[in-house]
């Protein structure tokens, strides 16, 4: 279970970035199952971004299962 915050915003963004980051390294090499994996770790880091973006009438935290 993976329990977060608003304020880990900035945190979840820079790991966002370096997952693309290795996703565009990884498709120049042709590593195509490390691509696959870390669209998978893209697709949830943006679910959490997104949820924690997303104003709720009061401040909870966000609940993922990765």
């Amino acid at each position: 279970m993976f329990l977060t915050t608003p304020e880990f915003l900035p945190q979840h963004r820079s790991q966002r970035q370096q997952t693309l980051e290795l996703i565009t390294a990884a498709e120049a090499r042709g590593q195509k199952r490390l691509v696959e994996m870390n669209r998978q770790v893209l697709g949830n880091r943006d679910i959490i971004i997104d949820s924690l973006d997303t104003p709720t009438a009061e401040p909870e935290a966000t609940e993922h299962a990765i």
